[in-house]
C-alpha cells in the first residue's frame, strides 16, 4: 500500500474539522494515553472525589499499595478486572500496577493482544489509528484532527477485531516498548498486552490492510455524522 499515506490524507481533508487544541503530537497526553502504559499513580492523580468507578478504584488500590499492604492491593486491583464490561484500557493500567506489585499475569492471558496501535508518518507529523477489544477506537491525524470511537458498534468492532487479530502476528517478534514516543522514521505498529507493550517496525501489508479498513470506516462515519450534524 505505497498509496496509502496520500489517500489516507485525500480523505481526511474532506471530512474532518480540527480541533482548537492540536493532538497526536509527542506531548499529546490523550495520544500517550491510547497506549495505556502510565503508572496507576500517574493516571489516578487527579482523581479527586470518591465517585464509583474504575479510577477511583484504581486510586484506592494505589493507596493500599503505598500503605505496604501489598496482597490488599493485589485483591483491589484483580476485583477491577474481575468484571465482564471492562474498558480495555483500564484492564491494561490495572495489569501495570499489578506488574508493579510483582503480580504477573499467566502465560495465556498475559500475551493476549487487547489493542493495537499503527502510527503513520505523514507531511513531517505522524497519524496514529488505535483499536481495542473492547470495540473502541481512536484516530488522531498528524493535522490535530482526531476521531474517538466509543459506543458499541458491530461493524466497527469487526473490524476493531481483525486489525487486533492480524497485529497478533507480530507478537513473537516485536520488541517491548516503555514509552509512547513518537517514532523516529517510518511506520510502527504496538500491540498491547497484559504484560506491556510490543512494538514493531514496518509492519506487513495485511496489518496495514485491516489498519485502513477500520481507519476508512472511522473516517466515513465521521463525514456521515458531519452531514447529519449540517
Amino acid at each position: 500500500m505505497k498509496n496509502f499515506p496520500k489517500l489516507l490524507l485525500a480523505l481526511i481533508s474532506t471530512c474532518m474539522p480540527t480541533p482548537a487544541a492540536k493532538l497526536g503530537t509527542e506531548e499529546d497526553h490523550v495520544r500517550q494515553a491510547l497506549f495505556a502504559c502510565q503508572s496507576v499513580k500517574e493516571i489516578v492523580k487527579d482523581v479527586k472525589d470518591n465517585t464509583p468507578g474504575p479510577f477511583t478504584a484504581m486510586a484506592e488500590a494505589a493507596k493500599l499499595a503505598d500503605e505496604g499492604k501489598r496482597n490488599d492491593a493485589i485483591a483491589a486491583f484483580k476485583e477491577i478486572v474481575a468484571g465482564s464490561n471492562v474498558e480495555t484500557r483500564v484492564q491494561l493500567w490495572v495489569w501495570n500496577g499489578l506488574r508493579a506489585l510483582g503480580e504477573m499475569p499467566d502465560k495465556k492471558s498475559g500475551t493476549e493482544v487487547l489493542g493495537a496501535i499503527l502510527e503513520v508518518p505523514m507531511q513531517g507529523g505522524y497519524d496514529t489509528l488505535a483499536a481495542y477489544t473492547d470495540g473502541t477506537a481512536r484516530y488522531l491525524n498528524f493535522s490535530g484532527a482526531a476521531i474517538f470511537w466509543e459506543v458499541k458498534d458491530a461493524q466497527v468492532k469487526e473490524l476493531a477485531d481483525k486489525f487486533i487479530a492480524a497485529s497478533s502476528s507480530i507478537r513473537e517478534q516485536a520488541k517491548p516498548r516503555t514509552t509512547p514516543s513518537l517514532p523516529t522514521q517510518g511506520m510502527q505498529l504496538t500491540i498491547l498486552t497484559r504484560m506491556g507493550n510490543f512494538v514493531q517496525v514496518e509492519p506487513g501489508p495485511e496489518i496495514i490492510n485491516k489498519g485502513a479498513a477500520l481507519m476508512f470506516e472511522l473516517i466515513r462515519r465521521s463525514k456521515q455524522k458531519s452531514k447529519s450534524d449540517g
